[in-house]
């Protein structure tokens, strides 16, 4: 295995590598990236989440200067909430291929993460469930009859959550959405987005991805990208694995990230893998030195 590089910015993703299954971050983990920052190393969460539904892990975690939000749409620093780097796409763009969506699949709900707000369509059963419908309008704050229609006027986007309730096989469901929307987007199941996540995946361009976002990150905070170490778990983290100087996969991980990156933590994100990782390698390396 290579040797690690110095490391002066930690990235790591949120669920299944940061947060337990309940969502949670262990007391441990948050004494472990309070040290880390201590040393004057930024810890990063760079999630698919927008930045309000972040707030609460950073709060917990304890994270103080930047945060990744929507699977690197923008980077955000957090004393502000001010985004110092961000890349939407057009509403016309994302619309064209919704209308593909709902031609191909019309039973297809959407939810949608723009600039300035989430939108989310005034029939969509996420608004039914009263436990669901609260937390879904803490992320899309407008209601409107057609989240295409409504894109379609100009929106600057990010990802779109594809609901399809009456699919029978997901799984299947998944297959048939990324031969519609095709190659230059990206599809993956969520899950944890809303309590009793079921049939929904994100639809969300290519060109907006978690690797490009901290490149334009680390090139905002003057750190090099060579000297950047990267945690995830799931396929949404593979290009941000691959192209840090050094990148690391969970012992949890999804098939996705099989062989990706330069290691891999011993203890899942269930036992604290990227606390006890950073312990092992960084902080203990850092008093020997």
């Amino acid at each position: 295995m290579a040797a690690r590089p110095p490391c002066r910015l930690v990235a790591v993703d949120g669920n299944g590598t940061l947060l337990r299954g309940d969502g949670g971050v262990s007391d441990d983990t948050c004494s472990v990236l309070m040290r880390v920052e201590a040393q004057g190393i930024p810890v990063v969460l760079a999630t698919g989440r927008p930045f309000e539904k972040a707030k609460a892990t950073l709060e917990r975690a304890g994270l103080r200067h930047y945060v990744l939000t929507e699977n690197g749409a923008r980077a955000i620093r957090i004393a502000d909430g001010q985004a110092v780097w961000e890349t939407w796409l057009e509403g016309a763009e994302v619309a064209k291929t919704l209308r593909q969506l709902k031609e191909a699949m019309p039973s297809v709900f959407f939810a949608q993460l723009t600039a300035a707000e989430g939108l989310i369509e005034e029939k969509h059963p996420w608004l039914e469930d009263e436990e669901q419908r609260q937390a879904a309008e803490k992320i899309f704050r407008r209601k409107v009859p057609d989240v295409v229609q409504d894109v379609e006027k100009g929106c600057k986007c990010a990802k779109t959550y594809v609901h399809l309730p009456e699919a029978l096989d997901f799984g299947e469901a998944m297959k048939q959405v990324k031969a519609v929307v095709g190659e230059a987007w990206e599809v993956r199941e969520i899950k944890q987005l809303l309590p009793k996540m079921r049939n929904c995946c994100e639809v969300q361009s290519s060109r907006v991805n978690k690797a490009d976002g901290l490149r334009n990150l680390c090139q905002v905070a003057g750190i090099p990208l060579e000297n950047v170490w990267a945690f995830g778990d799931d396929a949404n983290d593979v290009r941000m694995l691959s192209e840090v100087g050094w990148g690391v996969r969970m012992a949890n991980h999804l098939p996705a990230l099989a062989g990706i990156g330069h290691d891999t933590t011993e203890h899942t994100n269930e036992e604290d893998g990227v606390a006890k990782y950073l312990e092992k390698h960084l902080l203990k390396s850092s008093s020997e030195t």
